[in-house]
């Protein structure tokens, strides 16, 4: 469960002064658990400012020597990524997308068995190829490609299935809501099956995969199972602004 981290504030740009700094080493596990905390409550709770002063503060982290220095600065900026998408701000998408992809290319190169900067890549391009123009482009051919490795190496990554109905619902066409569902529910099985890793590993998706559970019941109509869809979402994390507006919509429409 996701719980806020403490303080998140206006002052979020002073917090963890050096981390990630040129000459100050390798992040600590615990430092780059805080970097993913930061990343998701901001996210959850729909404050792009504080994403965007997050990025910034730790910009270093995308030239670091450990994948996963690389992965959380990727990450910060896929979260910025989704929100300027559901936000209808595309100048702001497409320079976290781009930041996302930058990064992620290099980490990938490096460490291509790394599963989960294979499937946060995917995750990027597939929203900058959404976003459509000369980046959605380029962009679509590494969606594809990146969530095939993810695939073959762990097809049962929880966020892998998560991915791959977040893929499927953003390339539109008919049936494509429905189409994601399925992966969307193999994914919240997975999560099930998952204990917590170490500090700083990756941990995000679960209360999405609910999420869209639930969208794509209430798509169907089916308000009861998309209630309780919400519900679990918020269980997963409590401050998930869209999975409650999602719930109050289905509480009234019923």
């Amino acid at each position: 469960m996701h719980r806020p981290p403490a303080p998140l504030t206006a002052a979020l740009a002073l917090v963890v002064a050096g981390l990630g700094a040129p000459g100050a080493g390798a992040a600590s596990p615990d430092e780059l658990a805080d970097v993913d905390a930061k990343a998701e409550y901001a996210f959850y709770t729909e404050d792009a400012r504080a994403l965007a002063s997050l990025v910034a503060q730790h910009a270093a982290l995308a030239s670091g020597t450990q994948s996963l220095e690389r992965y959380q600065y990727a990450h910060a900026q896929f979260r910025r990524l989704q929100l300027a998408f559901r936000q209808k701000k595309p100048k702001d998408a497409e320079a976290a997308g781009g930041e996302c992809l930058d990064t992620l290319a290099k980490l990938n190169d490096g460490d291509p068995r790394f599963v989960e900067g294979l499937v946060l890549e995917a995750a990027c391009a597939g929203y900058v190829a959404a976003l459509g123009g000369l980046h959605g482009l380029g962009a679509e051919h590494r969606r594809d490609a990146r969530l095939a490795q993810a695939k073959e190496l762990a097809p049962r990554n929880p966020r892998v299935l998560l991915v791959e109905g977040l893929l499927r619902w953003y390339r539109g066409g008919a049936g494509g809501h429905a189409a994601a569902r399925p992966s969307f529910e193999a994914a919240t099985r997975a999560f099930e099956t998952v204990t917590a890793g170490e500090p700083g590993q990756p941990s995000w998706g679960e209360a999405e995969a609910w999420l869209y559970v639930g969208r794509a019941l209430e798509e169907g109509g089916e308000l009861l199972g998309a209630r309780n869809a919400y519900e679990k979402s918020l269980l997963a994390a409590p401050e998930f602004a869209a999975a409650r507006r999602h719930l109050q919509a289905v509480r009234a429409a019923r």
